[in-house]
């Protein structure tokens, strides 16, 4: 559906009924009136997003938003805590966690976090602003839960970029992993039921990401490089040498997980259809096997690290669409 001027108007009322319980942490009246404002300028139609455009076609005070944007003072926390409280029991039962990230292409060098780098809107390296976030959602509708700027190394380090931009002296480079990580901590913190996380390779490729996962008690599915792993089809056995473990001299050498897709059987396969958003069915077929990756071997008291291999290949394709990594 097309976002016009006619649909915001016959939602306005939606909207605030909506929107007020999640700004009334903002404080004092003319801070949750001016969020309120703003979110309002987000949503309605026209390209330009600055405050200025977005006043006018408000018709109110620019400066207002201006001060609720760099000077109001207001906890982010409380936000995404009201957001757990107000909007994720709509989507109950929760189907999956996606751990994601947002680009906005950027003019210029002063906006907070603004540099080369890539940017999913484009599909290439650009200048932009990356915000990592946990999205959940019901399989039919999804809602963000938590969000973080990402602060290039670049920024971190700079210290007069860093005040000029009014960055504060807590904030100190995280890589998008780590942040992601603290997102799902405070996630759950704040109440939101669990269930399985979603991600790309640049995340599922991450043997710590992974790691941490199930240390937190949370299963996933995650997209990860066919060549990139090299795992065993079958448990191995282990043994302690010179304070590390290592496989038996008769284990058969571990295989990439494209490797071991290539080994399935036509029996293994299983057809999958779907009807996707565009209304068009879809198809492909899916494999799965337990493996046992050759990762966690390298570390003290280490043990190959166990999880279901799942393999998207459509029928006729020369390669597979997508590989997975999943624990539950």
């Amino acid at each position: 559906m097309k976002w016009n001027a006619k649909l915001w108007r016959q939602s306005q009322e939606q909207f605030k009924d909506f929107i007020g319980p999640l700004v009334a942490g903002l404080g004092r009246s003319e801070r949750r009136q001016a969020g309120v404002s703003y979110v309002e300028g987000l949503l309605l139609p026209g390209q330009r997003k600055s405050i200025g455009p977005m006043a006018e076609r408000l018709g109110v005070d620019g400066q207002q938003l201006q001060q609720f944007v760099t000077d109001s003072p207001w906890d982010e926390q409380e936000i995404w805590r009201r957001i757990a409280q107000e909007v994720v029991p709509s989507l109950e039962p929760i189907e999956a966690w996606v751990v994601d990230e947002t680009g906005w292409l950027k003019q210029g060098q002063h906006s907070v976090g603004v540099s080369p780098q890539y940017c999913g809107a484009v599909g290439k390296k650009a200048n932009c602003q990356v915000s990592v976030e946990v999205v959940v959602s019901d399989g039919w509708v999804a809602a963000p839960v938590a969000g973080r700027l990402y602060l290039p190394q670049s920024w971190a380090e700079d210290g007069a970029r860093r005040a000029k931009a009014g960055v504060s002296p807590e904030v100190v480079f995280q890589t998008k992993l780590e942040i992601a990580l603290d997102l799902i901590r405070q996630t759950l913190g704040h109440g939101v039921p669990r269930a399985p996380v979603l991600a790309d390779s640049a995340y599922g490729d991450s043997t710590d990401f992974r790691e941490a996962l199930r240390a937190l008690r949370c299963e996933f599915f995650l997209q990860v490089s066919g060549v990139g792993h090299k795992a065993w089809s079958e448990p191995v056995v282990t043994e302690s040498k010179t304070k590390r473990y290592h496989v038996a001299a008769s284990t058969p050498p571990a295989r990439t997980l494209a490797e071991i897709a290539a080994g399935f059987k036509v029996a293994d396969w299983k057809a999958c259809r779907w009807k996707a958003a565009d209304g068009h069915t879809r198809q492909t077929r899916l494999a799965w096997h337990r493996v046992y990756l050759r990762h966690n071997m390298r570390k003290a008291e280490g043990r190959p690290e166990e999880a279901w291999l799942v393999v998207d290949w459509p029928a006729g394709d020369a390669e597979p669409y997508h590989y997975y990594l999943a624990h539950f």
